[in-house]
C-alpha cells in the first residue's frame, strides 16, 4: 500500500471520519470496525489492494478524497503503532446507559474477523497457536451480532487478553 502521508490523525480529523462513516450509507463500517479490518490487514502482512481495502470499509460507490485520505492515514497510523512494539490499543467506542459510561469493543472486533474472513488464506497460514490467538477477536465479535450473552466479570476478562493477541498475531505473521 502507498504511504500518502505520514502525518498522524488528530481528534478533529477522527471526528470528521466518523461522522462520515456514521452518515447515510449503511453499506459503511463504522470506524471502530474499520479500525479493527484495517489492523488485522496490517497485522496479516498481506499484500493489501487499496481500492479492495477502501470498498471494504466505504462500499461500492465514489468516496470524497478527504475521507479516503483520512482512512489511508488511519491505516499508516495503525502499521507505526504495531511496529513500535507497545501495547496495542484497539479503538473502542464508548457507549452510555443509565446514566453509565462504558467502552465497547465488539465493533472493532467484528471489523476485525471480517478482514479475516476477507482474506481467509493468509490467516490459515498461521500457526494453530497463532490461530488460537484470535479467539479472544472472535468472541467479542459475536456479541456486536447478538450471539452471546456474557457478564461484565467475564467480557472485562476477554478485554484483557485483546492486547496479547494482536501482539501475538502480529509477531506470529512476522515470524
Amino acid at each position: 500500500m502507498t504511504n500518502k502521508t505520514n502525518t498522524a490523525l488528530s481528534t478533529d480529523d477522527l471526528v470528521e471520519l466518523d461522522d462520515f462513516l456514521l452518515s447515510e450509507d449503511e453499506e459503511r463500517l463504522t470506524i471502530d470496525e474499520a479500525h479493527g479490518y484495517m489492523t488485522a490487514l496490517v497485522i496479516s502482512n498481506a499484500e493489501v489492494d487499496e481500492a479492495a481495502m477502501l470498498a471494504s470499509i466505504l462500499g461500492e460507490t465514489k468516496q470524497p478524497e478527504n475521507i479516503v485520505e483520512l482512512l489511508l492515514r488511519m491505516y499508516q497510523d495503525i502499521s507505526t503503532e504495531l511496529a513500535s512494539g507497545k501495547p496495542f490499543e484497539p479503538m473502542v467506542i464508548e457507549e452510555e446507559e443509565d446514566g453509565e459510561t462504558f467502552e465497547v469493543y465488539e465493533g472493532w472486533c467484528y471489523g476485525f474477523m471480517l478482514a479475516v474472513s476477507d482474506h481467509e488464506q493468509t490467516w490459515l497460514q498461521l500457526s494453530k497457536d497463532g490461530r488460537s490467538l484470535l479467539e479472544p477477536i472472535a468472541t467479542l465479535a459475536l456479541l456486536r451480532e447478538e450471539e452471546l450473552d456474557m457478564d461484565d466479570e467475564e467480557y472485562s476478562g476477554w478485554v484483557g487478553l485483546l492486547a496479547g493477541s494482536v501482539s501475538g498475531l502480529y509477531t506470529e505473521a512476522r515470524g
